[in-house]
């Protein structure tokens, strides 16, 4: 089958989070089970990036654009309309970007099956609230009802999104992990002096993006408060919100706590696997993820996790690979101590295999193809 996936942003750009590397497993997966896999997406910022035609053998349509987040705009449409027309299959991942809205009317156009995959982006929680309810109002409704299917990646977001998706159309479909990648972990030394980490100090971890959505201001004061010794929180991930940042930093300070939280900046692949390799625990304090491939990473790399019960992989890894918790600073300053309990964190991880290979990227792709 052609299948052609539509998504405002792809691997490598990884700035913009799980989402990239996420669809690219999946294409890669559908790749390997005979599909003709194609991409359409916006061309990238970086340069480099904008002379490609394909990642890892599949090619990949980068368009021209014009404007900024809700208002990018594609200006290659006949390109896209083509690419389209080519298809069996379009799949559009995301809200609040304009290539899907068009991929979708082109699609209904062309008589076309269509699938849409928001990304846990409904309903809005994060900034530009308003702006985004307005594009649920005028976009999202109108894309569900030119789609075949809406997919939804945990039981968290199929509740969510039962208040506007009808029940036929509704699917269920989580995640999964690259376990390969995370197999054999690089060594974390040059990471460990470049913090400035002593051999017997334990590391906390947070990977992700710097925004109020990961709640990460909890988590700092959170820190202060559990009072662990010889223990530094490493924050790792780049920040394009400016204002949050100062927050952060500022509660850090009036915490006195310079000397014990450390903001890394973004570090991708290798760098990245081997701060995992680092950690003693990792944390994802969300406020929501529709899944939390961070978590799962952490999982699939050995590490013990904490994390907030309002990320949709909570119930897979809660008392089988670490602590789910609810919001707030008292649960994870207690999910801290805990957690970094010798004894405790066994008997809360004693079941991390297994649910490591419960995260395969096979049972997804399977069901992506049905």
């Amino acid at each position: 089958m052609r299948i052609l996936f539509i998504t405002p942003y792809y691997h490598p750009q990884l700035k913009f989070g799980g989402p990239p590397q996420k669809i690219h497993s999946i294409a890669c997966g559908l790749t390997l089970r005979g599909h003709d896999m194609r991409l359409a997406t916006f061309d990238s910022e970086n340069a480099a990036n904008r002379e490609r035609r394909s990642v890892d053998s599949i090619p990949v349509q980068y368009l021209p654009w014009i404007g900024k987040g809700l208002r990018q705009l594609p200006l290659d449409r006949r390109s896209l309309s083509t690419a389209i027309r080519g298809a069996d299959l379009i799949h559009c991942y995301g809200l609040y970007n304009l290539i899907c809205p068009i991929a979708m009317h082109f699609a209904c156009r062309s008589r076309r099956p269509a699938v849409l995959e928001p990304l846990g982006m409904y309903p809005p929680r994060a900034r530009n609230r308003c702006a985004k309810r307005i594009y649920n109002a005028v976009l999202t409704g109108r894309m569900i009802r030119q789609s075949r299917a809406v997919v939804a990646a945990s039981t968290g977001e199929m509740r969510d999104l039962q208040e506007i998706v009808p029940p036929s159309k509704l699917v269920f479909r989580p995640n999964g992990i690259d376990l390969e990648k995370f197999k054999n972990l690089p060594p974390g030394d040059k990471l460990r002096m470049c913090w400035n980490l002593s051999p017997q100090e334990r590391v906390v971890l947070f990977i992700g993006r710097i925004s109020p959505i990961k709640n990460l201001e909890q988590l700092i004061v959170a820190f202060a408060e559990a009072e662990i010794p010889k223990t530094q929180l490493i924050l790792v991930g780049p920040s394009s919100e400016e204002r949050y940042m100062r927050k952060l930093r500022s509660i850090v300070s009036a915490k006195q706590l310079e000397r014990r939280v450390k903001f890394a900046g973004p570090l991708y692949e290798e760098e990245q696997r081997a701060a995992l390799g680092l950690a003693d625990l990792f944390v994802l304090p969300s406020l929501n993820e529709s899944f939390g491939n961070a978590a799962g990473e952490a999982v699939a790399a050995g590490v013990p996790v904490l994390l907030t019960n309002t990320c949709g992989i909570a119930p897979l890894i809660d008392g089988r690979a670490g602590l789910a918790v609810p919001l707030g600073v008292e649960s994870l300053a207690e999910g801290l101590k805990v957690m970094l309990d010798p004894a405790q964190r066994d008997a809360l991880t004693a079941q991390r295999e297994r649910v490591k290979w419960e995260l395969s990227w096979d049972d997804p792709v399977r069901q992506t193809e049905q």
